[in-house]
């Protein structure tokens, strides 16, 4: 019998069972803001808008993101959340928060929210970190307590989930 369905919040030591890759659920946020933009037009808040905000904003989402990668190379683990881990990954942007790559992509959508004056994508952030958070997140945090037991544990209670 597989135990291991999409309905299981907490799959076994095979992959945290992450089907749908997290970006798509971005994308999916941030075109669905678009959508929503040309129907029902909401610019940026106090102008906060231009390629000056979102290259500022996405150049700090590279630098994450690159570090981050950095890790799991140096780790020699798979970054995709739908692969089992090798390694417990504490250094690098690990040691200030538990998920470095969905603020990335965090980032990313506030930069397309900048860069196209749209504040549906900026807004459809909450409903991404929400989705992230329930789907992916909570699994891969009870497959991380599986499979490196007490090490996450304890890493769990140094460092933030987000900030």
């Amino acid at each position: 019998m597989n135990t291991e369905n999409s309905d299981n919040p907490c799959p076994g030591l095979h992959g945290p069972g992450v089907r749908v890759h997290p970006p798509v659920i971005y994308a999916i946020s941030i075109l669905s803001g678009i959508v929503l933009n040309n129907y029902w037009p909401q610019t940026m808040p106090y102008d906060i808008s231009g390629h000056l905000y979102g290259g500022i904003v996405i150049g700090l989402a590279i630098l994450i993101a690159g570090f981050s990668i950095f890790e799991f190379h140096r780790a020699n683990t798979d970054v995709r959340p739908d692969k089992p881990d090798s390694a417990l990954i504490i250094s690098g942007p690990y040691r200030y928060t538990r998920n470095p790559l969905y603020i990335v992509l965090t980032l990313v959508q506030i930069t397309i929210a900048l860069w196209f004056n749209n504040a549906w994508v900026l807004v459809l952030i909450i409903p991404s970190v929400i989705v992230i958070t329930q789907y992916a997140i909570t699994r891969e945090e009870c497959y991380l307590e599986k499979m490196f037991g007490q090490d996450y544990l304890d890493y769990k209670q140094r460092v933030r989930r987000w900030l």
